[in-house]
């Protein structure tokens, strides 16, 4: 997958993106993100449409994209979850239509879901390079789904540097993940246990991007999502 990735879609991470000097911190106020979402939902609706556009919209600030990103999770249906891992499922059969396909209808349920967006953007380049039995797919829009991914990595690198003081915030335990492999370039992971309202992962190797050997992400809304699935 990753030198798939690497070789069909140009790989965007900023060396500095994540440099302790060169970027402030902006932890997400889960009371205030929540206070909106119910207030003024609109508000999020119209980040969220910015933020998910083919082309990137230059004037938002960092606020405006946590207030998207964060607070879109306040409207994703419950059933995201499985049909993420439907996504996957259909991916590791090689059926790359299908998952194209789950893949935009996940999208238009929420336009942010790292899940549909990193499994549109890499059917489409496995199609890509199967183009003798694949003529209705594009690289440009896989680029596309590639750019938007990009973006919301900018936006949860923005939370924090990965320490137990300034955890990344994720709204799911797969965005953990993706953050990992296809923004800081770490594949190897050798436990995940939970420490408070942060997932801990114990790295097994670094990168030019990252080179702790641990890795914080705070998952109060992931808690308070499956908590409200339970119920």
């Amino acid at each position: 997958m990753r030198q798939l990735l690497v070789s069909v879609f140009i790989l965007f991470i900023s060396a500095t993106s994540l440099a302790q000097n060169v970027r402030e911190i902006m932890p997400v106020d889960w009371n205030e993100v929540q206070k909106t979402a119910q207030n003024d939902p609109q508000r999020i609706r119209d980040l969220v449409a910015r933020l998910s556009a083919d082309e990137i919209d230059t004037a938002m600030t960092w606020n405006e994209r946590i207030f998207a990103y964060y607070g879109q999770s306040y409207f994703t249906p419950m059933t995201e979850l499985f049909e993420g891992r439907e996504l996957d499922k259909l991916f590791n059969e090689k059926k790359y239509e299908e998952c194209l396909a789950g893949a935009k209808e996940l999208l238009k349920k929420n336009p942010l879901s790292l899940k549909a967006l990193s499994n549109a953007a890499f059917s489409i380049s496995r199609m890509v390079k199967d183009s003798a039995n694949y003529v209705n797919v594009s690289l440009e829009e896989g680029q596309m789904y590639y750019n938007r991914m990009q973006r919301i990595f900018n936006t949860i690198a923005t939370t924090g540097e990965g320490t137990k003081e300034d955890p990344f915030y994720v709204t799911a335990v797969s965005d953990e993940y993706l953050f990992l492999y296809y923004y800081l370039d770490i594949w190897k992971v050798a436990s995940q246990s939970l420490v408070g309202n942060c997932d801990l992962l114990e790295l097994k190797e670094k990168s030019e991007y990252y080179d702790r050997p641990q890795i914080y992400f705070e998952i109060t809304r992931v808690l308070e999502i499956e908590s409200g699935m339970l119920k």
